[in-house]
């Protein structure tokens, strides 16, 4: 009978001991799986509102791009903010050129700047004389670093250091009438100086026009003869970047070239608002989107090739570029993140298609929307890979004095005022007080 007592004891033990183990395993699992207690339901709704409750991340950015473009750039906002709720891309049209950074620099003295500009390459100069300016190439993950090529990153570089990322990118290469050529008898494009020169002079007839090389005293003008600079070996600046780097025999020898044409007649002194459209000229210096305009807006029988070549190929490089300017790390983060979205994959094979540039980044380059396009639009395939000879203008603080010396030397020499020889002593000479 005692022993019975005993096992009943036993089980009544082993009982409690088990009904207890089982309620202290409930509430482990309650305090292991959920927060202070609290269900997954509960949980997710505590995350939703702490989403909600956030504070909100404003970015101010900068642009000045036309009203079609505006209209691409507030739909990919819309669809970036849809995805990241908690912050606000605040993007409004400033100022195009020149008058953007003039304003760009008035609101850097107010400090009143904002967080994102978008602009030149060679503005970089300017904007880092002002100490706000970001240094990007500590702040760019390396997946980003190489998204991009050496050469485009490269045109943000300022005194060793990358202050900005390109978001677009274009090149100059040849356009030419393909009817003016067959009336002339011309199968191909030129790939020489010298083949230029004989198909140009082939070309004129005195109210037409071998190829347009602008003497306007503006940049393009500039731009233009830099890259006979280019592929005759030169540089614009000279290796210590203080000074030019072309007054010599094969500088002086592009400026002759150049500025020849022009005196022989087989490019224009004076022209309308597009010789090419106007078929005043057979040829032009232009880049893809003045091709995509020919071809799919005023349907011209257009053909495209790289820029006839010296010493090398060369073109000139044009990019526009992101800057960040210094503000607080979580509005820095946030920039960031806009900026690779705007500037990888899809989501910039879609602004550059839509836009009408180039895409910056392989990942874009290699997408499938991307192949999709270029299939279908074989000019820009030709102006990507003339993008693979590009050279970037001196992001030097320095370069708009020095693009005007030059582009005004230009004209004087075009129009008879003065001789190659004293035109290069003239650039020479306002180089030495631009750098002095």
């Amino acid at each position: 009978m005692k022993g019975k007592k005993i096992v009943t004891l036993l089980l009544a033990t082993l009982c409690i001991v088990s009904l207890l183990i089982s309620g202290c395993k409930k509430d482990t699992t309650k305090d292991t799986n959920n927060d202070n207690g609290k269900d997954a339901v509960e949980q997710n709704k505590d995350k939703a509102d702490n989403k909600d409750t956030e504070e909100k991340v404003t970015v101010e950015f900068w642009h000045g791009y036309t009203a079609e473009k505006t209209e691409v750039l507030d739909g990919m906002i819309a669809e970036y903010e849809k995805q990241n709720p908690n912050v606000k891309i605040n993007a409004k049209f400033v100022a195009t050129g020149e008058e953007m950074l003039q304003k760009v620099q008035t609101a850097l003295l107010s400090g009143e700047e904002p967080n994102m500009l978008w602009g030149y390459p060679t503005w970089t100069g300017v904007l880092e004389s002002s100490g706000k300016l970001v240094d990007m190439g500590e702040i760019l993950d390396d997946e980003l670093k190489s998204d991009l090529p050496i050469g485009l990153l490269e045109a943000g570089k300022y005194k060793g250091r990358i202050y900005s990322v390109p978001i677009e990118a274009g090149t100059l290469y040849l356009i030419y009438n393909k009817d003016m050529f067959k009336e002339a008898g011309i199968d191909n494009p030129p790939t020489t100086w010298e083949e230029l020169y004989d198909i140009s002079k082939k070309l004129s007839d005195g109210d037409r026009y071998g190829v347009w090389l602008p003497i306007a005293p503006n940049e393009r003008t500039t731009w233009t003869f830099e890259t006979f600079l280019w592929q005759n070996g030169q540089d614009v600046l000279n290796a210590e970047g203080n000074n030019i780097g072309f007054n010599n025999e094969k500088g002086l020898e592009a400026l002759e070239f150049y500025t020849k044409m022009i005196k022989d007649g087989y490019a224009p002194t004076a022209v309308g608002q597009d010789p090419f459209i106007d078929k005043q000229v057979a040829m032009v210096y232009a880049t893809q989107g003045a091709a995509n305009a020919y071809i799919n807006k005023y349907e011209m029988n257009v053909g495209v090739a790289m820029l006839p070549g010296k010493d090398k190929l060369a073109t000139g490089l044009g990019s526009n570029h992101y800057f960040m300017f210094k503000s607080d790390d979580k509005v820095q983060q946030e920039t960031l993140k806009f900026i690779k979205y705007m500037t990888t994959g899809e989501n910039h094979a879609e602004w550059a298609i839509k836009a009408g540039y180039l895409p910056v980044s392989n990942s874009a380059r290699e997408s499938d929307k991307y192949k999709q396009f270029g299939e279908e639009n074989p000019h820009m395939i030709e102006a990507a890979k003339a993008l693979t000879y590009g050279v970037a203008r001196p992001p030097i603080e320095e370069y708009p004095k020095l693009s005007t010396a030059i582009s005004e030397t230009i004209e004087k020499i075009a129009i008879g005022d003065t001789t190659p020889e004293e035109g290069m002593k003239q650039i020479q000479d306002e180089a030495n007080k631009i750098f002095k």
